[in-house]
């Protein structure tokens, strides 16, 4: 169990208790909190052995792209849902997760490289609370992203990630080469909002 992950998801849970009316204050924050300590809970060896004969035995093809997919609720993706209003619906209109893969349906569009550096940053992030139950961003990753998506400027990769409009979105500052950084209340919020955007596209 990862103990420093444990902490910092626990201040952040009751950070989002301490916002919502003071009668339901309390159950809120019981209900994350059970929520993420059922995520840290190692899975027994029985349930791992059961887990991958299902595996072994389900077909092995991908859904079509407009099939629902089964978005794991971890506690942090629990935590940004909670805090930034998005729901399951909307999520799964912007991602498709499958095979323990997360695909984006829909992608940022912007023509600004540096929007599109910070919005892939914002859904690296998402990427990363789905799969490893951390809202944390590699700049490597982003890096590499951005050269796939057509957002990057090598010239200026590192410098855009020290504008304040970008460095805000972070608890610290994303180096090339450097560690994963947790995103901070304004790129949670940052992200609740481009999720939103996303998912509303073409309706």
């Amino acid at each position: 169990m990862d103990y420093k992950q444990l902490k910092s998801s626990i201040k952040e849970i009751a950070e989002i208790a301490t916002s919502i009316p003071d009668p339901f204050r309390n159950k809120c924050f019981e209900v994350l909190l059970n929520s993420l300590l059922a995520e840290q809970q190692p899975k027994s060896k029985e349930d791992a052995l059961a887990a991958e004969r299902l595996k072994s035995a389900a077909p092995a093809h991908k859904p079509a792209p407009n099939a629902l997919s089964s978005i794991p609720m971890t506690a942090q993706l629990r935590v940004l849902m909670s805090r930034t209003s998005v729901t399951e619906e909307e999520l799964q209109k912007v991602i498709l997760v499958t095979d323990q893969e997360v695909h984006f349906i829909r992608e940022p569009q912007t023509k600004k490289v540096i929007e599109g550096q910070m919005q892939w940053s914002l859904l690296l992030a998402l990427k990363n609370a789905i799969l490893n139950n951390a809202l944390t961003v590699d700049p490597e990753d982003v890096r590499s992203k951005c050269q796939d998506a057509g957002f990057y400027d090598k010239a200026n990769f590192a410098a855009y990630f020290k504008k304040p409009k970008i460095a805000k979105l972070f608890k610290g500052f994303l180096v090339p080469q450097g560690q994963a950084v947790g995103l901070s209340s304004e790129g949670q919020d940052a992200l609740g909002r481009l999720i939103k955007a996303l998912a509303g596209e073409g309706q």
